[in-house]
Parts: C-alpha cells; sequence; structure tokens
C-alpha cells in the first residue's frame, strides 16, 4: 500500500505526549471532565500491558478518574476458571475503569449471564461491579462530557480448518484432518459463537440510537470497520477479509454518521489508515491525541506499522 495511504503509528504499549507526563498542565490531550480515556487494541486475555508497573515505565498514572476503552477481543470472559477468578480480582483493585465492547474472541454464552444496564445513556453489563463494564452494541454513551457509539464484533478470519461441532459424528475426523494439514480451526460453544456477527435487532436499535443524536457523536468504538477501509488495510499484505452484513453496515454508516475520529482493532496492528480513523492492537492511546505523539519502539520491531497476524 502506498505510504501516503497508510501513516504507520509506529506504536508500541503506549504513546507518551512531549513533556510533560499523561496528566501534567501542559498536556494538549482531551481529558474528560474528571480524568483521561485511553483507547487500546486486542488484549485477548493478556493484560500485562496493563500492569501498574508496566503503565508507571511508559510515564502512566492512571487515577480512579481514568477510563481504558478495548477495541474488543478483550479476552476476559472465556471460562470461569481460576484464571477468570485471577483477573477479576486483579481488575477489582485497579484505580480506573475498563471498559469494552465485543470482539469475534469472546464466549457470547458467558456474557450473556451478565444482566443488562442502563449505564451513561447506553446499555451496558457489569463484569467487575464499576470497574469492568461491557459496552453494548448500538449504543450511544456520555462519558466525561463526550459521546460514544459502540458497535463491538466482527467475523472470525483464523477458520481456514472450519468451525467444527462436537455433537457432530464426524468431529475427530475433521478435527484430525484440520490438524494434519496445519489448518486453524473453531469448536461451536468452546471457542467460537454464532453471536459474533449481530442480530437484525441489534442492527436497527443502532440506527435507532443514532437517529436520537441526530448521527452526530464525538467518537465510535468498533472491533472491525467498513468493508472498503477492510480491503485498504489489507491491501499489499496478502490478507483479505470477505465483507459481512457487519462491515457493510459500518460503511453504510460512514455516508451518514458525522463523528471525530473512529478507533477500532481486530486486524492485529497499529496503525493510522487517514486522518478520521485508527487501528489499535499493542498502542495504549489518549483519546484523539496523535500530532504530539512520541512513539514507544515495541521490543523486537524495527519501526514501521506493528502487524501480528489476522483477528
Amino acid at each position: 500500500m502506498p505510504e501516503t495511504l497508510f501513516l504507520s503509528l509506529q506504536y508500541a504499549n503506549v504513546i507518551l505526549l512531549q513533556g510533560e507526563g499523561q496528566h501534567g498542565e501542559d498536556s494538549d490531550q482531551i481529558p474528560g471532565e474528571n480524568g483521561m480515556i485511553y483507547i487500546p487494541g486486542d488484549t485477548h486475555g493478556d493484560f500485562a500491558r496493563f500492569s501498574t508497573k508496566r503503565l508507571r515505565r511508559t510515564g502512566m498514572e492512571l487515577t480512579k478518574e481514568d477510563y481504558i476503552i478495548i477495541c474488543g477481543d478483550f479476552g476476559l470472559c472465556w471460562a470461569k476458571d481460576k484464571t477468570f477468578e485471577y483477573h477479576c480480582k486483579n481488575f477489582a483493585e485497579k484505580p480506573y475503569t475498563i471498559l469494552w465492547v465485543q470482539g469475534n474472541h469472546e464466549n457470547y454464552d458467558m456474557i450473556g449471564e451478565y444482566p443488562l444496564e442502563e449505564w451513561h445513556g447506553g446499555k451496558a453489563r457489569h463484569i467487575i461491579r464499576d470497574k469492568v463494564i461491557l459496552l453494548e452494541r448500538g449504543q450511544v454513551f456520555e462519558i466525561d462530557g463526550k459521546t460514544f457509539f459502540t458497535f463491538g464484533g466482527a467475523s472470525s478470519h483464523d477458520i481456514q480448518g472450519g468451525i467444527l461441532d462436537r455433537q457432530t459424528v464426524d468431529f475427530a475426523e475433521q478435527k484430525r484432518r484440520a490438524d494434519r494439514n496445519y489448518l486453524p480451526y473453531r469448536i461451536l460453544q468452546e471457542s467460537w459463537w454464532p453471536q459474533e456477527l449481530p442480530t437484525e435487532g441489534e442492527l436497527q436499535e443502532g440506527l435507532r440510537n443514532l437517529e436520537r443524536y441526530h448521527y452526530e457523536v464525538d467518537y465510535v468504538i468498533t472491533h472491525c470497520c467498513a468493508s472498503t477501509l477492510q480491503d485498504r488495510i489489507n491491501a499489499g499484505t496478502g490478507r483479505s477479509c470477505a465483507p459481512d452484513l457487519l462491515t457493510d453496515y459500518l460503511g453504510s454508516l460512514e455516508q451518514k454518521l458525522h463523528y471525530r475520529h473512529w478507533y477500532f482493532g481486530h486486524y492485529h496492528r497499529d496503525c493510522q489508515p487517514d486522518d478520521k480513523h485508527t487501528l489499535v492492537y499493542y498502542a495504549i492511546l489518549p483519546l484523539e491525541q496523535k500530532e504530539s505523539a512520541v512513539a514507544v519502539p515495541v521490543p523486537g520491531q524495527m519501526g514501521g506499522e506493528t502487524d501480528h497476524g489476522k483477528g
């Protein structure tokens, strides 16, 4: 892809401001009324980047007024085991609040066990009290004086070996075939859930909520992006992602939605395809802070956009 179309951010775990620290008086960031908002990408259950020690090494001192909004594939809700209990206890002790939208690698059955509640103007699910909150699809939230339209979900692309069902008579043979050919596969209700894509009701709810705001919000947070932008991101990489009902839906929103910036994950790289969109993966970005940012290299990376496989 021509460099003029793809502005590499060369981000690592966090973007630092020039001069003052993240809460310094001279910061050019756009803080909320009470704190800061940061945007990271997919974590897939690896939460090391949120450790207090690592954040402090990059100059971040998060407080109880701060939010982290994850662009899908958070990975906390996967299984109710000791690992889940450990992370719940850990996040409950953090001063900041984590918000997230669904990705395609989530246990949707587990998520559905948490009740829907009204939170900051939209529907949400409190996973860990007021510390970890899922922002549901098609909602508009008012957070620190800003409006956020959220729409999680995406199609899985790591299913060349198929979506296998243990209830079928040939499950063992299908699994052996995929393993023999080194093809990635997912297992129904164990590592893949059909709820990764929205229902028609969720799509329509999103439109109704945007109509209430006259199709004007400050920020959009999704996991995947519009079909045309998806094609641009993948151009020249040897990868392709077929359009689906969600990427087409997001594309239709691009035609009539007015917003300041759109953040998304899913494609496992950190880059800015244009001045209205930012794809995040390893990065933890201060909201709308790009111009005066200084990139911190990812260990093992030699510059350029980070790229770590398919979502």
